[in-house]
């Protein structure tokens, strides 16, 4: 298990670090543009806005009160616009919209690795390996507590190893 943690904030860490190579706005295009869908400059900096006030309504980011966080301007944003298209992260079709291109989709899967796990989990496509996995550490946490603290949820606990009992049963049918 700790090697598991271990192995997990490294790749943070590795992560934090390319995303910081990479540079701020542009992590930003790329996640709005990868959560919403294509958008024009306008769309673009309205999303980038909506997610600092989202991260700083949550505790994140520079705290000053009662401000909105800066709008990225249409000086940096157009053309970081231009500079991403001219690096194959992003297309700008006829209609004035911006998207991700099959390279621009990889390195944001990159970036955001396991986190994309998460925001999958959001959204209701959990995996059976993961629900069970996360079920065995919950096992695991469970089997390490003192008895005594968990003598109040005896009954929930036989209630669940029932369910899990039927569940097996339904398998062996199959």
């Amino acid at each position: 298990m700790w090697d598991t943690f271990r192995n997990f904030h490294r790749e943070c860490h590795e992560r934090m670090e390319e995303m910081q190579r990479f540079g701020g706005l542009r992590i930003w295009i790329l996640h709005v543009l990868d959560e919403y869908g294509p958008g024009n400059g306008v769309e673009i900096m309205d999303a980038i806005q909506e997610h600092q006030e989202d991260l700083k309504l949550m505790g994140f980011g520079r705290r000053s009160r009662g401000h909105k966080p800066p709008r990225p301007s249409p000086g940096s944003v157009y053309p970081m616009l231009k500079k991403m298209v001219g690096e194959d992260l992003i297309n700008k079709g006829e209609d004035g919209k911006y998207e991700l291109t099959k390279k621009g989709e990889d390195i944001v899967s990159k970036l955001t690795g396991r986190l994309k796990h998460f925001q999958e989990r959001e959204r209701g496509m959990v995996s059976i390996e993961i629900v069970l996995n996360e079920m065995d550490g919950y096992m695991s946490y469970l089997e390490d507590i003192k008895k005594s603290k968990l003598d109040s949820h005896k009954e929930m606990i036989v209630k669940l190893s029932e369910r899990l009992k039927n569940l097996e049963k339904s398998l062996n049918k199959e």
